[in-house]
C-alpha cells in the first residue's frame, strides 16, 4: 500500500459505511481514483485519500412509487 492510500475497510471506516456497501460502490466505480490491484496474497483495492474530499455517498434504496 502507497502513502496516501487507504483500504476499501479504512474508507468504510472513515465515511461511517459498511463494508460491504464501500465494496459495492468500488465494483460500480462511484468512488474516484480507486485502483483494484494484485499482489501475493491476491486482488485488492486501493483508494486515495484524497478520494475522501470528493466523494458524495450516492442516495441507496428504491425509488419512491409513484402516486396517481
Amino acid at each position: 500500500m502507497r502513502k496516501g492510500t487507504m483500504t476499501a475497510r479504512q474508507f468504510a471506516e472513515e465515511t461511517g459505511s459498511a463494508y460491504t456497501t464501500v465494496m459495492l460502490w468500488l465494483k460500480k466505480g462511484l468512488i474516484p481514483g480507486a485502483e483494484l490491484k494484485e499482489d501475493a496474497r491476491g486482488p485488492y483495492w486501493e483508494i486515495p485519500a484524497s478520494a475522501l474530499r470528493t466523494f458524495k455517498k450516492p442516495k441507496m434504496g428504491r425509488p419512491k412509487k409513484k402516486t396517481s
